[in-house]
C-alpha cells in the first residue's frame, strides 16, 4: 500500500467512526421518548393509550425525513445531509425540554423525527463507501448498530436522570450530543469517495424512478415490504416493553434496565448478522427474523417472571435487532452507489410506515386487555415471519452487490458503471 492510499484508508476508517457515533446519537435521540414515557405519563397525567402518538410522531418525521430528505445526498452529498439534519434535529430536542403539555412534545417529537430519518440512510450510504469495497454490506450494517447502541445508552440514562431531573433531561442531553457530533463531522467527515466519480458518469439517474425502473422494481418493492414488517416489530418492542415492564409492577428504573438488556441484545445481535452478511446477505435476514419469531412465540407460552422474560427480551432484542441490521446491510450492497441514498432512504421510509404504526398498534392492544407479555408478545410473530418468506425470496434472486471502489483501492480500478440494462442485471 502507497503513502497516499495508506492516508486514504486512513481517511475512511475515521469517517467511518464518526458515522457510528453519529449514529449512535441518532439511536439516543430515537428511543429518548420512549425510556421518558413513564415519567411523561405522571407529569401530565395522561393514560397509557394517549403515549402512542407521541411514541410514534418521530417516527412520522422520520419517514418524511427518510423519503424526502434523504434522498438528496445522491444529489448534493451525503456529508452536507448529517451534518445539516444533526443540528436541526438538536435544536429541537432541546425545545422538547420546555414543553408544557403533550401535544408540544408530539410536535417537536415529528420534527426531530425529520432530521432523523434523513440521517440514516446517508450514513448508512457513505460508511459502505468508506469501507473497502469487499466490506460494503458487512459495512453498511455494522454501522447501524450505532442506532441500536444508542438505545443502550438511553436506557442507561434514563435509569439514572429520570427519578432525580426527570424526563426532561433526556431532551437535553439528546440535544447537546447531536451538536457536538456534527462539529465532529464537519471537521473530519470526508464526503463519499466514490459518489462525485458516479456522477460524472451517470446524471439523472437517480431518486425513486431509478430504484423502481424494471430492472429494479420487484426487488424494491419486496424490500419495502420487509422494512415495513421489521420495522413496525422493532418499533412496537421498543415503545412498548417499558410501560408493560412496569405494568407489572416493577419500578421505572427496573423497567429502564430490562429495556435497556433487550437494546443491549439487539448490539450483541447487529454485530453477529453484520459479519454473516457477506455471500449470503438475505439469507442472514431471514434466518435472524424467523428467529425473532420463534422466540416471540415462546415467550407467548407461560408466564415466565422477570427473570425469565428479561432473558427471552434479550433473545428478543438480538434477534429483531439482527434482523433490522441485516436489512441495513443487504439493502445497502444491493443497490449501486448512484442511487444508494434513494434505495436506502425510500426503503428506510417505507419501513417506516410499519415504524409509525409500531406504537398504535400497542395502543390498541392495550384498549383490547392485551397488557400481559403472554398475550402482548403475540403479535409481532406473523409479521416476522412473513418477512423471513419475502427475504428468502430476495436470497434467491438477488446476486452480489456492483463492485465499486473502496479506500484501499485506486480509483482507476472502479468499475463505474451506467444503471443501464447490464448493470442492472448485475444488481439482481
Amino acid at each position: 500500500m502507497t503513502g497516499e492510499s495508506g492516508a486514504q484508508a486512513a481517511r475512511g476508517w475515521g469517517g467511518f467512526v464518526l458515522i457510528l457515533l453519529a449514529l449512535v446519537v441518532e439511536g439516543f435521540d430515537l428511543q429518548a421518548a420512549n425510556f421518558a414515557a413513564p415519567s411523561i405519563l405522571e407529569d401530565f397525567g395522561v393514560s397509557r393509550a394517549e403515549i402512542g402518538p407521541l411514541l410514534s410522531a418521530s417516527l412520522f418525521g422520520v419517514l418524511i425525513g427518510a423519503v424526502f430528505i434523504g434522498p438528496q445526498g445522491d444529489r448534493i452529498g451525503r456529508r452536507t445531509i448529517l451534518i445539516s439534519c444533526c443540528v436541526g434535529y438538536g435544536i429541537m430536542s432541546l425545545i422538547g425540554a420546555f414543553a408544557t403539555n403533550l401535544t408540544q412534545l408530539i410536535v417537536v417529537r415529528f420534527f426531530i423525527g425529520i432530521g432523523l430519518g434523513a440521517v440514516l440512510p446517508n450514513a448508512l450510504a457513505l460508511a459502505g463507501e468508506l469501507a473497502p469495497r469487499k466490506y460494503l454490506a458487512r459495512a453498511t450494517a455494522l454501522v447501524g448498530i450505532g442506532i441500536t447502541f444508542g438505545g443502550v445508552l438511553a436506557g442507561i440514562a434514563a435509569a439514572q436522570l429520570l427519578a432525580p431531573y426527570g424526563w426532561q433531561s433526556l431532551f437535553i442531553t439528546g440535544g447537546i450530543l447531536p451538536l457536538a457530533i456534527a462539529a465532529l463531522l464537519w471537521l473530519g467527515l470526508p464526503e463519499s469517495p466514490i459518489l462525485n466519480r458516479v456522477r460524472e458518469h451517470e446524471q439523472g439517474k437517480t431518486g425513486v424512478r431509478a430504484i423502481l425502473a424494471p430492472a429494479q422494481r420487484a426487488q424494491t418493492i419486496a424490500i419495502w415490504i420487509i422494512f415495513a414488517l421489521v420495522l413496525m416489530v422493532v418499533y412496537l418492542l421498543a415503545g412498548w416493553i417499558p410501560l408493560l415492564v412496569k405494568d407489572q409492577g416493577y419500578s421505572t428504573t427496573t423497567a429502564s434496565w430490562i429495556a435497556t438488556g433487550t437494546h443491549a441484545g439487539g448490539v450483541l445481535g447487529g454485530v453477529i448478522a453484520s459479519l454473516l452478511l457477506v455471500r449470503r446477505s438475505w439469507s442472514v435476514v431471514a434466518l435472524f427474523a424467523a428467529l425473532g419469531a420463534v422466540t416471540l412465540a415462546i415467550i407467548t407460552t407461560r408466564d415466565w417472571g422477570i427473570v425469565g422474560l428479561t432473558i427471552l427480551l434479550v433473545l428478543v432484542g438480538l434477534f429483531s435487532v439482527g434482523t433490522q441490521n441485516g436489512l441495513n446491510g443487504s439493502c445497502g450492497a444491493t443497490y449501486p452507489a448512484s442511487m444508494r441514498a434513494s434505495g436506502l432512504g425510500w426503503a428506510l421510509g417505507m419501513g417506516r410506515v410499519g415504524s409509525i404504526l409500531g406504537p398504535l398498534v400497542g395502543s390498541l392492544a392495550i384498549l383490547l386487555g392485551l397488557s400481559a407479555p403472554r398475550t402482548f408478545f403475540i403479535l409481532p410473530v406473523i409479521p416476522l415471519l412473513i418477512a423471513a418468506a419475502f427475504a428468502l425470496w430476495l436470497a434467491r434472486r438477488a446476486g452480489p452487490a456492483i463492485p465499486e471502489a473502496g479506500p484501499d483501492t485506486d480509483p482507476s480500478d472502479a468499475i463505474l458503471t451506467s444503471p443501464s440494462a447490464p448493470a442492472m442485471e448485475t444488481a439482481r
